[in-house]
């Protein structure tokens, strides 16, 4: 197996753990760690290659990193809690969407095999999933619920 694909699926694997034990604080970490990988590759094949696209991808990763963040707050069931998780959850899915779209058209590096791109999209996939089962388990109150004292 690529050196890559192993390193890139360590988040993945973070933010699915988080979802299993239910703890936002993994789950959001996880996506911070992807995010701190495609950022600083896309932003050097920018420095190589002055692509646009490839600026583009690194900010789009950014808004991810930012998004995710994680913090030590703990979910309260509030309205406000809610909605801002949903939101985000949202965003995350959608940035992942994104990056499952573009692992099928944007040109890659040369070391990046078939198997390795087929790969890489399907950790995007797996991260454009989780957010869906937060939004469910936020909506259904299955998460548990905690104070922010």
């Amino acid at each position: 197996m690529n050196i890559l694909a192993i390193i890139a699926g360590i988040p993945v694997l973070v933010a699915v753990y988080g979802v299993i034990r239910r703890q936002r604080f993994f789950f959001l970490l996880g996506y911070l760690l992807y995010a701190l990988i495609v950022v600083p590759n896309e932003l050097g094949e920018y420095m190589a290659t002055g692509s646009m696209e490839r600026l583009a991808v690194a900010m789009i990763w950014t808004l991810q990193g930012v998004l995710a963040f994680p913090n030590k707050l703990n979910y309260d069931g509030s309205k406000v809690f809610k909605s801002f998780g949903i939101k985000t959850f949202l965003c995350l899915a959608a940035i992942n969407i994104f990056g499952v779209v573009l692992t099928r058209v944007m040109p890659t590096p040369p070391e990046f095999t078939e198997g390795l791109r087929t790969m890489i999209g399907i950790f995007h996939a797996v991260l454009a999933v989780l957010p869906f089962i937060g939004i469910y388990l936020m909506a259904t109150n299955n998460i548990p619920v905690g104070t922010n004292d």
